[in-house]
């Protein structure tokens, strides 16, 4: 066995489950009301056939219908129903048998992972931090990772389209890889994340849109432990300013009720997979600045570093509901422990927002899981906000209303987005229809606001 020379995987599977890897694999899945959307390749196909099998989740009765590609879709099922699958290649070789709910999903199903399907044990259960960026060629990148309290949380799925989102298809694995975010500079495509919940930060470089990885570069060490202090961090934008690209992140653990801020930076012409070129601020320990402690924790989290009006910058941070933490970052002197600014008035409830700002209206915009008193909403209301100052945000309009739905069960949040033109292209972490709860989701969708300033 040789070294690992890489980040990526085509298919990434644990060194020991040798017959696995030998068998097709069940890349994509997409429900609808009545059927499914599938995808699959085969490392070892060599001018085979297949077939699907299909049945209820709980049934012996068993379908089956010959396939004469790699991707299909199976209709005139149940809505609403669990339903199990797998694809037989000719020599009698299955797929792991997969999970899928059918039912309506708000925007186009990316990838799809059933709450109880097991393909991704070895990291988790859930699909959670997207990330979406468009290629230099036009192509449309979106990741995710596999996500389950107290599982080792390390695996990220690339998924890719090339006809603007209306169409997905399984691209590459990056393993370990968690909350990771995909940025371009200088004409090259980097994912920045960590190893798996408080692990090391990391850094990658793909050469050839996303399909392979370098290895990865170890920016700082963290505790790579859910019940220890390490480093967290979420898909957030990275900005560009004063010659220095720079991103937020955070130090600490809920099992401790704590999390430092910080930024790391370094300079957007050198070698980012040089970890010398790299450094990171002193910590902001809340503590030791705010006067008051939130219900769950001390200080902010998944931060936005992003230009003032005035040309300063700040870190503006989720905190609890209908608030957010704004820090001030000096990136003439980027090892320097930010500065508490304030406390400021904004509109979601408890869950990470990215901030983008417009050059044509010079306005700031945010997606964000919008927070009302009646119904009580939690993440199950998703709305466009903006602001002329970071400061004072105001409701554009509502994107996906599910307020009605039980808001421990339905979830939109996360959103990654970016603007192109008059629109803007989103990517949210989506629970619905049979998600293990709101938190847990179960969807990566895609969404695109059209001529998102008539709604200011």
């Amino acid at each position: 066995m040789k070294s690992a020379n890489n980040w990526s995987y085509s298919r990434y599977i644990p060194l020991h489950e040798t017959e696995r890897a030998k068998s097709p694999y069940i890349c994509r899945i997409a429900p609808s009301a009545n059927g499914f959307a599938f995808d699959f390749f085969d490392h070892d196909a060599n001018n085979s056939t297949y077939s699907i099998v299909w049945h209820l989740r709980d049934s012996d009765d068993i379908h089956t219908m010959p396939i004469d590609s790699f991707s299909g879709n199976i209709s005139g099922l149940e809505n609403n129903t669990d339903y199990a699958f797998r694809i037989v290649r000719g020599d009698g070789v299955s797929s792991t048998e997969r999970l899928v709910r059918t039912g309506d999903v708000p925007g186009i199903v990316v990838n799809y992972l059933h709450p109880d399907d097991s393909e991704y044990a070895f990291s988790g259960q859930y699909l959670c931090s997207p990330s979406l960026i468009r290629l230099e060629n036009g192509d449309l990148l979106a990741s995710m990772d596999i996500y389950a309290n107290g599982a080792p949380q390390n695996l990220t799925l690339i998924y890719i389209s090339h006809d603007d989102g209306a169409t997905w298809e399984h691209h590459s694995e990056i393993f370990p890889c968690f909350w990771g975010k995909m940025f371009i500079l200088g004409g090259k495509l980097y994912m920045l994340g960590c190893s798996t919940e408080y692990g090391d930060v990391l850094i990658g470089r793909s050469d050839d849109g996303g399909k392979t990885w370098t290895k990865p570069t170890v920016l700082f060490r963290g505790c790579c432990h859910a019940r220890q202090v390490g480093w967290h961090r979420a898909p957030m934008p990275v900005l560009i300013k004063n010659g220095r690209i720079m991103t937020d992140i955070q130090y600490g653990a809920w099992s401790e009720k704590v999390f430092c801020d910080a930024v790391i930076s370094a300079p957007a012409d050198s070698d980012l997979l040089d970890a010398d070129n790299w450094v990171c601020t002193e910590l902001f320990d809340a503590r030791k600045h705010i006067s008051f402690p939130t219900e769950k924790m001390w200080g902010g989290i998944e931060g936005n570093v992003i230009s003032t009006p005035d040309g300063r910058t700040v870190d503006v941070l989720r905190f609890v509901d209908r608030t957010a933490v704004i820090l001030n970052y000096d990136p003439e002197n980027p090892e320097a422990e930010p500065e508490f600014d304030s406390i400021i008035d904004f509109p979601a409830t408890a869950s990470k927002f990215n901030i983008v700002f417009d050059d044509v209206s010079k306005k700031y915009y945010a997606i964000v899981s919008y927070a009302l008193d009646e119904p009580k909403t939690n993440r199950n209301l998703l709305s466009l906000i903006s602001s002329p100052d970071l400061r004072e945000w105001k409701l554009c309009t509502h994107l996906i209303d599910r307020r009605y739905d039980d808001p421990k069960q339905v979830g939109f949040q996360y959103v990654d987005f970016f603007i192109e033109g008059d629109d803007i292209l989103y990517l949210c972490r989506t629970a619905v229809n049979g998600a293990n709860n709101f938190h847990n989701s179960n969807f990566t969708t895609f969404h695109k606001i059209k001529n998102f300033r008539n709604y200011n």
